[in-house]
């Protein structure tokens, strides 16, 4: 898990609105970050230069993407690893592997 999926997911879990729902999600989060030892890939100097080449071939070929995403995607190009997302529209043209969890 990157940084930047740490920062989208906790801020999707902050955003909802207060109740037994968002704490039981929260809760999860944890124990999943707990699982993994809180290891997180960096948003290093490797994942800069692969978002920064995919934002600007996505520039160029006029199909931006949020910033989010694109360095997102530079960790995972960087680290030779597979996407997890529900969001497998965002990333379409990534030369990595995606996985979207919720249908596989």
């Amino acid at each position: 898990m990157g940084a930047g999926s740490v920062f989208e997911i906790r801020f999707g879990l902050e955003s909802m609105p207060i109740g037994k729902r968002r704490i039981a999600l929260i809760q999860d989060f944890e124990k999943i970050l707990q699982s993994m030892d809180r290891r997180i890939a960096p948003f290093d100097t490797e994942a800069a230069e692969r978002a920064s080449a995919l934002m600007a071939s996505r520039k160029l070929e006029g199909r931006p993407r949020e910033d989010r995403d694109t360095m997102i995607a530079g960790i995972v190009l960087a680290r030779h690893a597979t996407l997890a997302t529900r969001n497998v529209s965002h990333f379409d043209d990534l030369s990595a592997p995606l996985i979207n969890p919720w249908t596989a």
